[in-house]
């Protein structure tokens, strides 16, 4: 991967002044998962000098939203000490904070200057499906390979193992040429997980992510080391270091910043999968396009070519993507829209 500059936020060039606003947005349509349907997202927008945005978002179940007490106090600290130097802010603030001042950095433009922010290229991601009933979700598969999307994410948890199970099998016969990965969120039992990844496999599943809840290491460990198909960890990253990784030996990381630590601590956990023969690439974690554009300029420089599991900037009846849009199965970047530039 590709590590970027960090003085600059450490020790910021300019007079630094920072404001936040909180929003609302709403979800086209409920968004299920083993924890339960989601229908409105509360986000909070950083602006740093007036010109550049970052994003602070959680997930509900995962990690808690910042109070107003936290983004006054950390915004006022950063702003005293003129940077980032030392800073151990909560993970949502901390990824807001440096997207927003490396915007700052480069007000109307692009924070790194790549391909694909130049609008050269894209970025491949894959279609995400959402739970749903077994018909909408084939539905939505239909649709996927439609638009030229060739891996395909299942959410799994929410409806009775063996049916979803036969709709992979469904989906297999159905697409032979498209990779087929699930994301099961940490509903397995420890105890039911390799019989249930044996099955997944025999079903076609290339990959799944999160296969048990997190916090239970030796059991995980076991588990990573038993596979029939590769694990990739997700929310087992939250509060935890690099040195995670030495000890369970996953398959493959899904790199969430704005709940792994941030920017700085993304490029962290990247190095040291790689340095481990760890495959990863980064999540988006329901942003706005606040966020999902700070997140493709990064990955369109810490690893390109390398496809992403980014958001769509497409679930939010109040949110458009801006300057990052969908084109067939990339993300397209497009510098001669305008993007949101103040809160």
């Amino acid at each position: 991967m590709q590590s970027f500059d960090a003085a600059p936020l450490m020790h910021f060039p300019q007079p630094l002044k920072l404001r936040w606003q909180r929003r609302v947005l709403h979800f086209k349509k409920p968004a299920a998962t083993s924890r339960g349907a989601l229908v409105e997202r509360h986000t909070c927008i950083i602006e740093a000098n007036e010109c550049g945005l970052g994003e602070c978002c959680t997930i509900p179940g995962l990690l808690p939203e910042p109070a107003d007490g936290e983004l006054d106090f950390w915004c006022h600290k950063a702003m005293k000490q003129q940077g980032l130097a030392g800073l151990a802010a909560p993970s949502p603030i901390m990824f807001g904070l440096e997207c927003a001042l490396l915007a700052a950095l480069h007000p109307g433009q692009p924070r790194w200057d790549t391909p694909f922010t130049r609008g050269e290229s894209g970025i491949r991601i894959h279609h995400l499906i959402w739970m749903d009933s077994i018909d909408q979700m084939l539905v939505a598969m239909h649709q996927g390979i439609k638009e030229g999307f060739t891996c395909l994410k299942m959410k799994i948890g929410a409806l009775p193992f063996r049916a979803e199970l036969e709709l992979l099998k469904q989906a297999h016969t159905a697409f032979p040429e498209a990779e087929l990965r699930v994301d099961a969120n940490g509903a397995f039992a420890p105890q039911e997980a390799l019989p249930r990844l044996e099955a997944l496999a025999a079903a076609g599943v290339s990959l799944i992510e999160q296969p048990i809840p997190p916090g239970q290491r030796k059991e995980l460990a076991g588990i990573c080391s038993a596979t029939p198909l590769p694990i990739a960890l997700d929310e087992e990253l939250i509060g935890t270091s690099p040195e995670l990784l030495e000890e369970v030996r996953p398959q493959a990381i899904v790199i969430k910043p704005s709940l792994h630590g941030g920017l700085l601590a993304a490029q962290t956990w990247a190095q040291k999968a790689e340095s481990l023969g760890i495959r990863w690439w980064v999540n988006s974690a329901l942003e706005s396009h606040v966020g999902l554009e700070a997140l493709a300029e990064w990955c369109s420089y810490a690893a390109p070519g390398t496809p992403q599991a980014l958001g769509t900037g497409r679930l939010f009846t109040d949110d458009s993507s801006y300057r990052v849009t969908l084109a067939g199965a990339d993300l397209r970047y497009n510098r001669d829209r305008k993007s949101e530039q103040s809160t």
